[in-house]
């Protein structure tokens, strides 16, 4: 019975970060300045001999939905910052007005919407066939191990539950950011 709560763990925890996984590709794209301001944040800047989150070296203020701020603290660093943000290519480009950087993301057409749309329908199709992926591999590691057909049989219908759980999970995820996208 411990080899199968291992096997229930180890299910539960490949399905987990399936979806974390899935919850921040689609994360990432991008709405409006909220959405953005995240990433922004861990962005690592080259700067006093080291690495240093963009939060640690500089201010980011919301202007409203479509514009973005960052006032560095030390103004002899807005260089790397604007590289920094350029070098991670989130879909935009930063205008270094000289004391702060200016940020105006474009705003997101009916067309724009629906390939979003597409794409995350797509991620979120493949989380789901590699949930389908571990259940079955969690499967044939209960029939390994050779247990009595009632406790096997057991086993493989409370991996279902958890894959049917993770499957709902994904597809709820899915459609609050469909509402979300649909919204602006």
């Amino acid at each position: 019975m411990d080899e199968l709560n291992k096997i229930f763990f180890s299910c539960k925890k490949d399905m987990e970060i399936i979806l974390k996984k899935l919850q921040e590709e689609i994360h990432r794209i991008r709405l409006g300045s909220k959405s953005i301001l995240s990433f922004l944040e861990k962005i690592k800047i080259k700067c006093y001999g080291s690495f240093l989150p963009l939060i640690e070296v500089a201010n980011i203020t919301i202007v409203d939905n479509m514009n973005l701020t960052i006032q560095p603290w030390d103004r002899s660093i807005i260089s790397h910052i604007d590289k920094a943000i350029i070098d991670t290519n989130l879909g935009f480009m930063p205008t270094n007005k000289g004391e702060y950087i200016h940020i105006n993301l474009p705003i997101i057409t009916e067309e724009g919407r629906k390939n979003l749309m597409k794409r995350i329908k797509k991620q979120t199709e493949k989380a789901k066939v590699s949930v389908r992926i571990v259940r079955k591999k969690n499967n044939q590691s209960i029939k390994k191990l050779k247990l009595a057909q009632d406790l096997s049989k057991s086993g493989e219908n409370r991996i279902q539950k958890i894959t049917i759980e993770y499957i709902k999970n994904i597809d709820n995820f899915f459609l609050y950011k469909e509402k979300e996208i649909l919204k602006i």
